[in-house]
């Protein structure tokens, strides 16, 4: 099914490494009549019309469609005369030149200006960081007028999906965003023939807001490693990720795909939506193309049409290998040392393949930190006199990785089932607290409250599972935490964190210690704020309202110590739980406050 398309981005996460070469390529810009054959012509308007709601956002639905009907008479114009010198640029191009001289575009959107008188390359990656706007989430209109234009009006109704998802979700792949726009079509058409359509609407789109959101998300975090770290990064993880999924094929097969994965996400995340789409279903075409040397679930997926190909293969599970695999042969054969020498980055790839699809039950992340620390065993054993002696430290190097992650899992799953989710999050709150109190009371909340729902997610999924899960997503939330500490320094032990390996990031956080410099503002009672407002919104919003309350004790008194840390967090309960079931709350709360303050500044 077309809705199948949410998936796109699940394929691409980056890593690091040092095992691939760079790519050589020669650039082939896609033009307009070559995308129109490839999708063909209604997909184009669609796709078009994202493009339209991703770069300007604040326009209304009937502007973006004014925008879109110019760029599809160009597209008109060139299927009938293809000879034509603006038919010959890259649809990128032909693009931007069409929006570029929309009337007044520069007053509503000024960094405009700056833009378009940029060259293309540069044009297109000046567009693609403007896109960064934060849009009012997306809210369910009126039900029964959406259901009254979704059934008078289905073509514009669809329009509307298509523009609303993209303005909000500005660097999802349009095919992606096409996806998304269908499903809640085929929710909407569903939902307005339910008995209870306000239920309905309810239950089902969250759903496909929560997975666009975590597309997303993937999305710019792959991007941020490709902008942040070096490119060897990206294509470390990506022959790791091709390696778990197809782990039958042999090496130089997933090597070719991993080299052109690689590529298309430098494209993808460059801002060219039109060379990342057609990339995208290349690579897939070539997947299929080698579908018997890679693996035998990928028949009915490359009998699919072109755009249904690739969320299809992108949703099969990652494939177990038939026969087990000896790593043996890396550490133990007498002439280690002389392959390793030979090519380096050959024999580490070839180490990193096969240990990867050995351990499906690993992150990414985590098979490339056993990648690295296999590396430095080589170096220092291939330099040494008794290199053989020195290389039997190896299996002690790959147990002690997959026990440290069974450890992690066990020790965070046990907390969570031991404590339960507030206490469990309170935990984190105190822990990351220590770690870096420079942060506001708001942000370390919220960054806590999403690592305990991780927490919740990941632990409740079988064994094998539980750390690649907990790890791709504390991946995602580390990466936007860093890229917002770029702006807004914390302390230097974040920002090594942040900056000095990928692949160690989480690890590194995972074992920050307190930050020994920290300064506590003097003592001050009016950051304590008891009101009734903790009394109200939902569970989640109260508890996050306590929490803040709570942060700000810690940056006033950082040194309390967990015996009084505990009586202060009793105390403040019973006063909640208290004062929230009294007729006047406020009243309580300022009855009550005077003796929290004492238990609090008490130390």
């Amino acid at each position: 099914k077309w809705a199948t398309l949410i998936c796109l981005f699940i394929l691409s996460i980056t890593t690091e490494s040092r095992h691939l070469q760079k790519r050589h390529h020669e650039e082939h810009p896609r033009i307009i009549n070559d995308i129109v054959k490839a999708v063909g012509k209604p997909a184009v308007e669609k796709l078009v019309l994202v493009m339209v709601a991703q770069d300007f956002e604040k326009c209304s639905l009937d502007e973006h469609l004014k925008v879109q009907a110019k760029i599809i008479e160009a597209v008109d114009n060139c299927e009938k005369h293809p000879e034509e010198a603006e038919c010959k640029k890259p649809a990128i191009e032909l693009y931007h030149d069409i929006v570029c001289k929309e009337e007044d575009i520069d007053q509503l959107y000024p960094w405009t200006t700056e833009c378009c008188g940029k060259a293309e390359a540069e044009r297109t990656k000046c567009f693609y960081e403007h896109r960064e706007v934060r849009v009012e989430e997306y809210k369910i209109p009126n039900i029964e007028e959406s259901c009254k234009e979704h059934k008078e009006h289905p073509q514009r109704a669809f329009s509307y999906y298509l523009s609303n998802i993209a303005k909000r979700h500005s660097k999802l792949y349009p095919p992606a965003v096409l996806g998304f726009a269908i499903q809640y079509n085929e929710i909407t058409t569903e939902c307005c023939a339910a008995e209870d359509k306000a239920k309905c609407f309810g239950e089902r789109m969250p759903q496909v807001k929560k997975l666009t959101n975590y597309l997303e998300d993937k999305h710019k975090q792959k991007c941020r490693v490709l902008k942040e770290f070096p490119e060897r990064v990206s294509q470390a993880l990506t022959l790791v990720q091709v390696s778990q999924r197809f782990g039958n094929a042999k090496y130089d097969d997933v090597e070719k795909v991993t080299i052109e994965i690689a590529h298309l996400n430098e494209d993808c995340c460059k801002g060219d939506a039109v060379e990342c789409m057609i990339e995208r279903m290349e690579a897939t075409e070539h997947i299929c193309l080698a579908k018997e040397k890679l693996s035998s679930k990928l028949s009915d997926c490359c009998a699919k049409g072109v755009l249904e190909r690739t969320p299809c293969i992108l949703a099969l599970p990652n494939e177990e290998p038939d026969l087990p695999i000896e790593l043996k042969e890396y550490y133990e054969d007498e002439h280690v040392c002389e392959n390793y020498q030979k090519d380096k980055r050959k024999y580490l790839a070839h180490f990193t393949h096969d240990y990867s699809r050995s351990h499906q039950e690993s992150s990414p992340q985590s098979c490339l930190r056993v990648s690295r620390g296999f590396e430095m065993l080589l170096e220092k054993c291939c330099a040494s006199a008794n290199s053989a002696e020195c290389l039997k430290d190896a299996p002690k190097l790959l147990e002690a990785a997959l026990k440290e992650n069974e450890e992690i899992s066990k020790q965070n799953c046990g907390a969570l089932e031991k404590l339960g989710f507030n206490d469990f999050y309170i935990q984190l709150l105190v822990r990351y607290f220590g770690k870096m109190p420079q942060v506001t009371a708001q942000t370390l909340v919220e960054l806590t409250g999403r690592m305990a729902k991780i927490g919740v997610y990941c632990c409740g999924l079988p064994d094998n599972k539980k750390q690649p899960c907990a790890e791709e997503k504390l991946d995602i939330l580390l990466g936007e935490m860093c890229e917002r500490e770029k702006k807004t320094f914390i302390n230097d032990n974040v920002h090594h964190c942040c900056v000095d390996s990928y692949a160690n990031r989480r690890p590194c956080f995972t074992k920050l210690g307190p930050y020994a410099n920290y300064e506590a503002p003097v003592w001050d009672e009016s950051k304590l704020h008891f009101t009734a407002d903790m009394c109200k919104g939902s569970a989640d919003d109260q508890l996050k309202t306590k929490l803040v309350l709570l942060v700000e004790f810690l940056k006033m008194k950082p040194t309390c110590g967990k015996e009084k840390l505990t009586e202060v967090i009793e105390s403040f309960r019973k006063t909640v739980v208290e004062c929230c079931a009294a007729e006047n709350q406020q009243a309580c709360f300022d009855e009550k406050k005077g003796g929290l303050h004492e238990i609090i500044k008490d130390h």
